[in-house]
């Protein structure tokens, strides 16, 4: 990708062509080997980071903001003689990386009337650090014409710059290389897959064996064209294909998870289970459990009174120190059920809308979250259920 992105842009491949060692990595442009003097007056080399305003694999640079800030590896830059670089450093960092890449320092650098791409943004910080080093040693450059080898290893088809822009790239790394499986893809499911496609988690696996069907589309995510729904296709297939325009590790099992199945979720390292209480359902906990595969159980409950919904969504957390505990057992036990609904207690219980399904996607999945310490989770919790008659969690 990094290549082709620098190809399609003038401003970044006029850096290429000049000789600077750029490269793109998620949505960032790095340039390497910048020189520069540390405290000692001793020629360093460091890199600038700049995260890029894209559009697929089209950069177009906004001046506004604080889009003239640009991101520094390496230690606090030196004049030749011997005085820190004034009015450079905008922010130090302790730990801090954007895109993989560690940073140490913010610089505000904005020369009147602002930067025009991002040529011109990088070259002026490169001048700045380089002119003091070339004080010292007139050929030291950046322009060393190096190439910069393509490591993009990224499960996304086009570039996380909402991660880049927000500069919390090393937070959202917390969740890669992670296997999750959602059970389930209906309403709440679909939620679910929504949010977690959004993560650079390695592998996504869709267990579902139920058709798309028309109601179905009236409690997910998107507004999928009427062919979808004529063509009767499988969940998992339809949603595999449709979160596959942003996640490559999307993995669709179009069949449902029994007894004779469950041993494939021993490889997975979270599961999302958004299905129908029953038999099968307390068939795959005992065996996640036993596999100490953290996961979360979602359920609503909506019911009619006096032409008014009362409803309920529900999030039940287990095996979160990848271990199995009494309290997990307890906790299964107290807030799960396994009853299988049918008849005409499945008829009047089986109401759904579309907010309460995302909603409690949104619950599992945050919780999901501060398991990998995305959020910060000063009360941990294994049970939360939200009512909406009065708006409260229990």
């Amino acid at each position: 990708m990094s290549a082709r992105v620098i190809s399609l842009n003038s401003d970044l491949k006029h850096l290429r062509d000049e000789g600077y060692e750029i490269e793109i990595k998620g949505g960032s442009a790095i340039v390497h080997n910048i020189p520069y003097l540390d405290k000692d007056i001793t020629i360093q080399y460091g890199k600038l980071i700049s995260p890029l305003l894209m559009r697929g694999d089209i950069v177009q640079y906004q001046n506004s903001g604080i889009a003239h800030v640009i991101y520094f590896q390496g230690t606090q830059p030196y004049c030749a003689n011997g005085q820190p670089i004034s009015g450079l450093i905008l922010e130090n960092f302790s730990e801090k990386s954007i895109d993989g890449i560690k940073v140490n320092f913010s610089f505000s650098n904005k020369p009147q009337g602002g930067y025009h791409n991002y040529y011109e943004k990088f070259v002026r910080y490169i001048t700045i650090l380089q002119s003091e080093a070339q004080a010292v040693d007139a050929t030291v450059t950046a322009a060393t014409f190096k190439r910069i080898a393509e490591d993009d290893n990224s499960v996304f088809v086009y570039a996380d710059t909402n991660a880049s822009r927000a500069a919390i790239s090393d937070i959202t790394d917390k969740l890669k290389n992670q296997r999750i499986g959602i059970i389930g893809l209906g309403g709440t499911g679909s939620y679910v897959l929504d949010q977690v496609a959004k993560t650079p988690v390695s592998e996504i696996h869709l267990y579902d064996g139920d058709v798309f069907c028309q109601h179905n589309a009236f409690r997910a995510p998107g507004a999928p064209c009427k062919e979808v729904l004529e063509d009767s296709r499988k969940k998992t297939d339809y949603f595999a294909e449709t979160y596959g325009h942003m996640h490559t590790g999307i993995s669709s099992h179009p069949v449902f998870v029994t007894e004779e199945n469950v041993q494939e979720l021993s490889s997975l390292d979270f599961v999302f289970l958004c299905m129908d209480t029953g038999e099968h359902k307390r068939i795959i906990i005992e065996k996640l459990m036993y596999y100490c595969i953290a996961f979360v159980d979602t359920g609503i409950d909506i019911s009619e009174n006096k032409r008014e919904l009362l409803g309920m969504a529900r999030i039940t957390s287990c095996c979160l120190g990848n271990t199995t505990s009494e309290a997990d057992e307890e906790t299964v036990k107290n807030n799960i059920s396994f009853d299988p609904v049918t008849g005409d207690e499945l008829y009047k219980s089986n109401i759904q809308t579309a907010e309460l399904n995302a909603f409690c996607a949104l619950m599992a999945v945050i919780k999901w979250k501060k398991h990998c310490g995305f959020y910060q989770d000063l009360c941990p919790y294994q049970n939360r259920i939200y009512n909406t008659n009065d708006g409260e969690f229990k």
